[in-house]
């Protein structure tokens, strides 16, 4: 009676020691996951705090080099299904495709439909440097641009540099289906 009664015992303890495991495991797994972020919440945009060289404001218009407006077409929606409405959310991108030079940033606005300006995104100029890019949001939550909402951005190119550029994209679902597309800025 004593052997089984120590097997008894045995079987009780692995029975114990294994639910105090899996407990265990189960507890450190599920702080694991917690204090993992996925890519998503890595790369969700935030305001770029990169740190950028102001320009002077009159660097504007130096000889040669004078200011330039780039056009960039976005949408804050478009209709469908007979009119309705598909939110999108704008991301403008701004590159620089020199390789060694920098271009000045001046002004970037956001308009809508009817040419009134919405937002502007910068209070002050700023140097892009070389083979960088600047981003800027539009939440599908603002829909004051309309389907003729646009980017006007100002830059100026005092060290000959290779031509920017300015594009948008666009990014919305509807009725079950995802869309997405790009606009160029047009100088």
């Amino acid at each position: 009676m004593t052997a089984k009664h120590n097997a008894s015992q045995f079987v009780s303890i692995v029975s114990i020691v294994s639910v105090i495991l899996v407990l265990g495991l189960a507890i450190y797994l599920g702080n694991l996951v917690k204090s993992v972020d996925t890519i998503e919440e890595k790369l969700s945009h935030q305001a770029q705090q990169i740190e950028r060289a102001a320009i002077a404001p009159t660097s504007q218009n130096t000889t040669g080099h004078g200011t330039k407006g780039a056009y960039v077409p976005v949408y804050s929606h478009i209709y469908t299904d007979g009119g309705k409405a598909v939110l999108l959310e704008s991301t403008l991108v701004i590159r620089n495709t020199d390789p060694d030079n920098t271009i000045n940033i001046h002004s970037i606005d956001y308009y809508d439909t009817s040419g009134k300006r919405v937002r502007q995104f910068i209070s002050e100029g700023y140097e892009l440097n070389a083979m960088s890019s600047a981003e800027y949001l539009v939440e599908k939550r603002e829909v004051s641009g309309g389907a003729g909402a646009n980017f006007y951005i100002q830059w100026s190119n005092p060290n000959s540099a290779s031509a920017p550029i300015f594009e948008a994209v666009m990014i919305g679902a509807g009725e079950g289906n995802n869309i997405s597309f790009t606009s160029r800025g047009v100088n």
